[in-house]
């Protein structure tokens, strides 16, 4: 198993790296408090070839793998989770879905803002009561000549409250509907009959964009559905499988970040003539911080290669979440006792990063979920 990555992208991670802890982390806490990213950041990653990671180089992409994509995403998460987050879901959900399934001749006109992210790509399935269970689906698509007609609901849309298109999944179904009732509309983002929330109130990923978005009789051309009928549902669970990996990959960012500005607080707050850093109560935490950070990181890693080797990954994409979530959370935990009663405070990076850990432990499917899929799979194996 090779996890290295080629020059180019060694190349590319460090200068992600460095605009993270220069150009990012120091208005992080900034953008949290506003709940809203700056206008033009996207375009400006895009300009780096962040907004479309994994797309070939003849679709105007970067044509990285999961292992290397994984890299840059964790990269970004030890500066801002939710900046990180964007920049994961417009890759994997938005741009995965679109290039799934939009017919040739609108993914020419559509895709090159896409991939420049001048255009950001929502991915839009939960609903309430409804995230993983066809059946559930109450958004409704019904044909009408040469358009679909949308109504319905969604919730918890990342990046919503600003996407110029929406990728909104609903059943053609008129009572309960199946897999095969499923279709994918690539809505666009100013399109009679679509209304937007003002950003949820969340605790964490407070600067992601995440809103509820309404659909009232709102018409897309047929040319806009994601891949032929009975697909889509399968694509999401597809994508939902990629998305675990870079899940995992973000979460692990955010432990890294919190582990490296607790160990220069530590080595810089003194109590009783010394630095804390030099207590063994003090190392403790951040060698097991340290540690288990390290483990999710080499399952993430290791999921990430599967995927690139065209190997069955899903078991091992809801390890490296369950793993990873699970490190990050309890490691900012960690990194907030480290600071003592400065960590509870809004002046100091940790108290964020616990809010946003927190979140990965239940986005992409909560890790009730992907704990669910890995089960299966230690049945599958073990059976007889």
């Amino acid at each position: 198993m090779d996890l290295s990555l080629t020059e180019e992208d060694e190349l590319l991670r460090d200068t992600v790296r460095e605009l993270g802890q220069q150009r990012v982390r120091p208005h992080a806490i900034e953008w949290d408090e506003a709940r809203a990213l700056p206008e033009g950041l996207m375009a400006e990653l895009g300009e780096m070839g962040l907004t479309a990671m994994e797309l070939p180089e003849d679709e105007g992409g970067t044509a990285l793998s999961a292992v290397a994509a994984a890299a840059l995403v964790g990269e970004l998460a030890a500066a801002d989770g939710a900046l990180a987050l964007r920049v994961l879901r417009h890759n994997t959900f938005g741009l995965g879905h679109v290039m799934l399934g939009l017919a040739d001749d609108v993914r020419e006109a559509e895709l090159p803002a896409m991939a420049e992210g001048r255009v950001e790509v929502a991915w839009a399935l939960s609903e309430q009561g409804s995230t993983t269970d066809p059946g559930s689906i109450q958004t409704r698509a019904v044909r009408d000549g040469d358009h679909w007609v949308l109504d319905g609901h969604k919730q918890h849309v990342v990046g919503g409250a600003t996407a110029g298109r929406i990728v909104v999944l609903a059943t053609t179904a008129k009572g309960d509907s199946t897999a095969d009732d499923i279709v994918a509309l690539l809505v666009d983002g100013d399109a009679d009959g679509l209304t937007r929330g003002e950003p949820v109130r969340t605790m964490g990923m407070r600067a992601a964009g995440t809103a509820h978005l309404r659909f009232e009789q709102v018409r897309v051309p047929a040319s806009r559905m994601l891949g032929e009928p009975g697909q889509a549902w399968g694509h999401a669970m597809e994508l939902l499988d990629r998305a675990r990996i870079g899940m995992a990959a973000l979460a692990c960012g955010i432990g890294r970040g919190a582990l490296q500005v607790s160990t220069a607080y530590a080595k810089e707050r003194e109590q009783f003539g010394k630095p804390i850093a030099s207590f063994q109560a003090i190392q403790w935490k951040l060698a097991d911080m340290a540690t288990t950070l390290e483990a999710a990181w080499l399952l993430t890693m290791r999921a990430a290669w599967l995927c690139d080797s065209g190997q069955e990954f899903a078991a091992a994409a809801s390890r490296a979440k369950i793993a990873a979530t699970t490190a990050a959370t309890r490691g900012c935990s960690e990194a907030l006792q480290v600071h003592g009663g400065y960590g509870y405070t809004r002046e100091f990076p940790v108290e964020k990063a616990l809010r946003d850990a927190r979140w990965c432990e239940s986005s992409g499917g909560t890790n009730e979920v992907p704990r669910t899929l890995v089960s299966q799979a230690i049945a599958a194996r073990y059976t007889g």
